[in-house]
């Protein structure tokens, strides 16, 4: 049930997105991101709602160092719950950040999760508090820095392979090491 539930909530965000793209969404919109799942909650998710405001999102969508256009993080929902790799942002118990598959420009969307945050009712929600397109390079060397909370193996090997063929690749990212260390990981369980 929960799978679908998730699909429901992505198509109700997908549609509000298109709202924003076309100026049409209500002011102090809030989008529901749904409860985080199995993988989430094994890293240290608390079981609250996930939430991002509009205008955050919008803010994020025009940073001069991060900027992307607002449709391509169509399917948020979904690529949180099914993230590529998982990170500890300080302290693991109050931030998270997520790579996610969506991608623009080449580079994989962050997801930076702040929990137990009080909303405008007053009920404590995980809060997107960033997102934009972060070079795959440098949250690839987190890996090497042992920040690492969850790994999606499968895709990391496969992008792995593909900055493998970047040969702009900068000399600091030991690929090599980065593989090792993704094939010797053990991703949490459910807590």
């Amino acid at each position: 049930m929960r799978n679908n539930e998730n699909y429901i909530i992505n198509e109700v965000f997908n549609a509000r997105i298109e709202d924003q793209i076309n100026g049409t969404l209500m002011a102090g919109y809030i989008y529901e991101l749904g409860m985080p799942g199995k993988i989430l909650q094994s890293t240290g998710f608390p079981y609250e709602p996930i939430q991002l405001s509009a205008r955050q999102l919008l803010r994020k969508s025009q940073h001069t160092r991060h900027p992307f256009k607002l449709e391509s993080v169509h399917n948020l929902v979904i690529a949180i719950q099914h993230p590529i790799a998982i990170f500890a942002y300080g302290d693991s118990n109050k931030a998270q950040n997520i790579i996610t598959e969506l991608q623009y420009d080449g580079k994989n969307f962050l997801v930076g999760i702040h929990f137990n945050t009080q909303n405008a009712n007053c009920i404590s929600v995980s809060n997107i508090r960033g997102i934009f397109p972060k070079d795959n390079h440098e949250w690839l060397n987190w890996i090497i820095q042992g920040k690492t909370l969850y790994l999606s193996k499968n895709k990391i090997q496969k992008l792995i392979g593909i900055q493998g063929m970047n040969f702009s690749e900068p000399t600091y990212l030991d690929l090599n090491l980065v593989a090792k260390i993704v094939k010797n990981f053990k991703n949490p369980t459910k807590k």
